[in-house]
């Protein structure tokens, strides 16, 4: 199955911890599988803290040893600015795709 994660909030401490919680209970419960997506919607986020880069860098390295493909959306520009400044956009994909309705066809949604 795939999923979007859809943080309701910035990206701080606090957030950053329960993004990271979903994802892992996400996977635990098998809904996350190899070669599924995860995409983190990131359209209500005004701002990323550095808790918030360290949980997006380490759900990428988790993306990988489990192999699934995690990709961000929905990206303001200020976040998308300070992925650059951070070089952080070279290590994430985009999805490309806009996503706004709800559902989305082949996706679970999970609001954190």
């Amino acid at each position: 199955m795939n999923i979007i994660l859809r943080p309701q909030r910035d990206l701080d401490l606090k957030e950053a911890s329960i993004i990271k919680q979903a994802l892992l209970k996400c996977f635990e419960a098998e809904a996350l599988q190899k070669k599924s997506y995860c995409i983190i919607d990131l359209a209500q986020v005004d701002s990323i803290d550095h808790f918030g880069l360290f949980t997006l860098i380490e759900l990428r390295k988790f993306a990988r040893r489990k192999q699934f493909h995690l990709r961000l959306c929905n990206l303001k520009k200020q976040v998308q600015l300070l992925l650059e400044l951070t070089e952080l956009d070279r290590q994430f994909k985009t999805w490309d795709k806009k996503i706004e309705q709800d559902p989305v066809p082949g996706f679970e949604i999970v609001l954190c």
